[in-house]
């Protein structure tokens, strides 16, 4: 989520005074968001300037456009109802209307990313301004999403959805959220101001900046050119840790898993007691703490539902994952007939050395830090780990096609479909058939879509007692974000995302 200052100082028309003595910077926050300024792929920076119908409070929903909601028995009714105070930023009422058109353009097949919401419908149905009942195509647990924003109908109901994506739209975007779009610079910056007609009050931080691009953090920062930074890497919040000026924020992303992917076509994992030696080997604490996160960061040992709290792994008891126990590991691989028989630092079997190349991705969450790491951990059980880099596109199309070794990578929602689909599908990317999984997955699915509570309980705990059994992957940990911000901004906490960025004040 980052170009360089004189850039936007120059678009900006500013002076060449340096930012403390910027009379404006007391009321304007500048976050270097990094990436690209397409608010269409952007999970976060939209939540600005649209609002969705909830947003996430702890397991619960906090009511943004909706006001109230009701589903069917079944769970393949959704009734919604809607403020009545909400309005676009041109002053035009937002209504059930826009939501319909919303859903029905995220349907359209030229729309591919975006909310899933638009595919599961069935038919809509607007019996007034602000009530608007969805029915799907099935059971559908949770339409409340709070990373799906709406759209109007009224500027956009003409334009052709085969040019979604090139819309004028969107580079002078209007929205319904707190604030409002006053200014773009193409692939440099946002610049959004308070909407002081927004439903629950004006913002107290008059001005927003998104900065994009690929700028240095620390000297955005350290130069007062950014206040808060996104995906800062380790060694960038090592360095700022211990400036008074700056506050450390970590979030948690439950609906990613970062996991290794054993390929069992490969002659070394084709052994469960193999696989589960390499993940006693791994010490997934110390792979945390190079990432930057604190001590405090949950492990994962499993799949478990999001929906039920904020720590699910913790908090339901599902953390299983193998302790790191480099002796047991030994043990394993010896038990296993992986030996060292010519005392050269590396096992074998059979003439076979037990050697192997471990796929790292780059981009979102990379993984080449963390391969490093393994591959030194797994080097002192006498098993050698080549690294093979890879850009995150080539990369997710070998774990995809199954061309690899081990890899790794991370699974994303916690959805069991999407679970079946990524783990199961034809071929399995990394060789795993299990017909008992696959079924209690299918189950879970159907558990999950109904709520029922005592079914999915006892439905997880099966599939993780296999897991841990079959040990298909090793599981570390959820996928996490470092957050860095000037301590002139209040309100800020752990887990901090901008769909709350109208409670922030400085």
């Amino acid at each position: 989520m980052r170009p360089a200052a004189i850039l936007l100082i120059a678009g900006l028309g500013l002076a060449c005074a340096p930012a403390a003595r910027d009379p404006e910077r007391s009321s304007t926050v500048t976050i270097l968001a990094g990436g690209t300024d397409d608010f269409i792929h952007t999970s976060e920076p939209k939540l600005l300037l649209w609002l969705p119908l909830a947003q996430a409070d702890g397991p619960e929903r906090r009511p943004r456009l909706a006001e109230s909601w009701e589903h069917s028995p079944d769970f393949r009714s959704w009734t919604i109802r809607l403020r009545d105070d909400v309005r676009w930023h041109d002053g035009v009422p937002v209504t059930a209307h826009d939501i319909a058109f919303s859903l029905e353009l995220f349907a359209h097949p030229d729309v591919r990313p975006s909310a899933w919401l638009g595919r599961a419908v069935d038919s809509i149905a607007v019996p007034d301004d602000h009530t608007i009942t969805i029915a799907f195509k099935r059971p559908v647990s949770d339409v409340l999403s709070p990373w799906t924003v709406y759209f109007p109908k009224h500027l956009l109901e003409d334009l052709d959805p085969a040019e979604f994506y090139e819309w004028d739209f969107w580079t002078r975007p209007v929205g319904n959220g707190p604030y409002r779009f006053v200014r773009h610079l193409p692939d440099t910056m946002f610049e959004l101001e308070s909407n002081p007609d927004f439903y629950e009050g004006e913002p107290a931080i008059g001005r927003i900046v998104l900065k994009f691009g690929t700028a240095n953090a620390v000297i955005e920062l350290t130069s007062l050119a950014a206040d808060l930074v996104y995906n800062l890497t380790p060694r960038e919040v090592l360095k700022l840790r211990a400036d008074p000026d700056f506050a450390v924020y970590h979030r948690y992303d439950w609906d990613i898993l970062q996991l290794v992917y054993w390929n069992q076509r490969h002659p070394l994992f084709a052994d469960a007691m193999v696989r589960k030696a390499l993940s006693h080997a791994i010490d997934r604490r110390q792979l945390a703490r190079l990432l930057a996160f604190p001590d405090e960061m949950p492990l994962v040992g499993g799949l478990s539902n999001v929906e039920l709290a904020d720590e699910p792994y913790t908090r339901r008891g599902w953390d299983q994952g193998p302790a790191y126990d480099p002796e047991m590991a030994e043990w394993l691989l010896d038990q296993a007939g992986w030996v060292d028989s010519d005392g050269d630092g590396i096992r074998q079997k059979a003439g076979q050395e037990a050697r192997f190349s471990l796929l790292a991705r780059g981009g979102y969450l990379p993984s080449v830090g963390p391969a490093l790491l393994i591959q030194n951990q797994l080097a002192s059980v006498g098993v050698a780990a080549e690294i093979r880099p890879l850009p995150q596109p080539v990369a997710l199309d070998a774990i995809r096609s199954g061309d690899f070794d081990a890899a790794i990578t991370w699974v994303p929602y916690q959805d069991p479909s999407d679970i079946l689909e990524e783990w199961f599908g034809d071929p399995s990317p990394f060789g795993y058939r299990d017909a008992e999984i696959v079924a209690l997955l299918e189950a879970l699915q159907e558990a999950l879509d109904t709520r029922d509570w005592t079914a999915q309980d006892t439905l997880y705990a099966r599939v993780n007692e296999i897991l841990r059994r079959d040990v298909p992957v090793t599981f570390l940990f959820p996928a996490a974000e470092n957050i860095v911000a000037h301590r002139r901004i209040r309100g800020l906490r752990a887990g901090w995302n901008m769909s709350y960025a109208d409670e922030l004040w400085l």
